[in-house]
């Protein structure tokens, strides 16, 4: 029986700031902290939260982003860090913690931002490997701060700096190396797709389905299209928006979902509203129970999903994991694996391109139902089956590196 591993998982977001990649790190150590060793997460401190996971939670002091709400910069010189956990039904407590003494045969960043850097110091203080994922396309969130292309790149160089100091590089895809080696990384890089962590069997789905008709109010006769994520100008969502209405212009039934919210929102209501889609289209906001998301997976019958920014999608193996089908991009990242009515739908990246592949998704039960069956069986993975190889990794990760000191 192999020992035991015992893992840091570094990232700057993580409940209650959500996103895709603080529920790849949730994830990580949830099924690492089960399967390998004792696994933590090290994340920034948001002021008024106490965690209550299994594992434990360090968290840095940070200062809030108010460039890019509700994101913080985590700020930590001397490596102390707190636990602020919730014991029971109501009592806190408050404990420090020196992470540098802490006994990590591992760290893994899910950041190359703050909570990177500090993984970073706690690898080379402590001699152990450091492992770096790349998730998202970071040119896009500079350009959109700063709004210089010179700046953006110079800032994109200092990133790949850092990534040349990891010993291993992670990426969900293999479209995202591309994007990797466009910023200029040259160094050597592996791919590890993410899971989900919705396991449901199908003949739960029916009930599932109709608790979510009830909870979002969408009566069975209308097809339901979903969008869950950050409502953010760089997911493409306009063309969310342009398509809709090209849709109801057609004359075919629909009801629209948009689960989530962010600086883009109240622009998306607008345009919505302008198109005269204010009783087709509904904004819930951000839902943060995964019983209710779950709900929402079983009633859609269409996951829209039109990004060319993120380099992978959580969402879409959620929604293949309730046998939901997603329209994509053709030639996006988020399409890898997706073949046009097999196993999803594929469009243009244009507003009659997509009205026609909703209208077809929409309008044929059997080829949909079809799509969301090998959309299951070909993009469907759990995060245990990735958290037993990542567990493989480490382990060889950790023999080389000790090999070579």
């Amino acid at each position: 029986m192999s020992r035991e591993i015992i893992t840091g998982i570094f990232n700057d977001s993580f409940p209650p700031i959500m996103d895709g990649v603080a529920i790849v790190t949730r994830n990580y150590a949830y099924w690492l902290n089960r399967i390998a060793g004792p696994s933590c997460v090290v994340t920034v401190e948001v002021p008024g939260y106490y965690d209550q996971e299994e594992f434990p939670v360090y968290r840095f002091p940070s200062l809030p982003l108010y460039a890019r709400p509700p994101y913080r910069l985590g700020v930590s010189i001397t490596g102390l860090v707190r636990q602020k956990r919730i014991r029971g039904s109501n009592l806190k407590e408050v404990l420090q913690t020196q992470l540098f003494d802490v006994p990590f045969d591992i760290v893994h960043t899910h950041s190359p931002f703050s909570a990177g850097f500090l993984a970073l110091r706690v690898a080379r203080m402590r001699k152990i490997p450091l492992v770096a994922s790349f998730h998202t396309k970071y040119k896009e969130d500079f350009l959109r701060i700063v709004e210089n292309d010179f700046f953006a790149t110079v800032a994109v160089r200092q990133l790949v700096n850092f990534y040349n100091k990891a010993d291993l590089v992670l990426v969900p895809s293999e479209e995202t190396i591309e994007t990797l080696r466009n910023y200029g990384y040259e160094g050597p890089v592996e791919v590890m797709p993410n899971g989900t962590d919705l396991v449901v069997d199908e003949q739960d789905l029916p009930v599932l389905r109709e608790q979510g008709a009830q909870a979002f109010a969408i009566p069975h006769s209308v097809p339901l299209i979903l969008y869950i994520g950050q409502h953010i100008k760089e997911k493409n969502l306009d063309l969310v928006i342009d398509s809709l209405a090209l849709l109801k212009k057609k004359g075919i039934p629909f009801r629209m979902l948009f689960i989530g919210d962010g600086y883009h929102a109240p622009v998306l209501k607008q345009r919505a509203a302008e198109a005269g889609l204010g009783e087709w289209v509904v904004f819930r906001g951000i839902i943060r129970d995964r019983a209710l998301i779950t709900q929402a997976y079983a009633r859609a019958d269409l996951l829209f999903f039109p990004s060319l920014y993120d380099t992978s999608s959580l969402i879409i193996r959620e929604a293949a994991g309730m046998r939901v089908p997603s329209l994509l991009v053709r030639g996006s990242s988020t399409a890898a694996g997706v073949i046009d009515g097999i196993n999803g739908f594929l469009a243009e990246n244009d507003p009659s391109s997509m009205a026609a592949s909703l209208e077809l998704a929409l309008s044929n039960e059997a080829l949909r139902k079809q799509a969301g069956m090998g959309a299951y069986r070909t993009l469907y993975r759990t995060w245990e089956q990735v958290a037993h190889e990542v567990e493989a990794r480490y382990r060889l990760l950790i023999e080389e590196y000790a090999s070579r000191s």
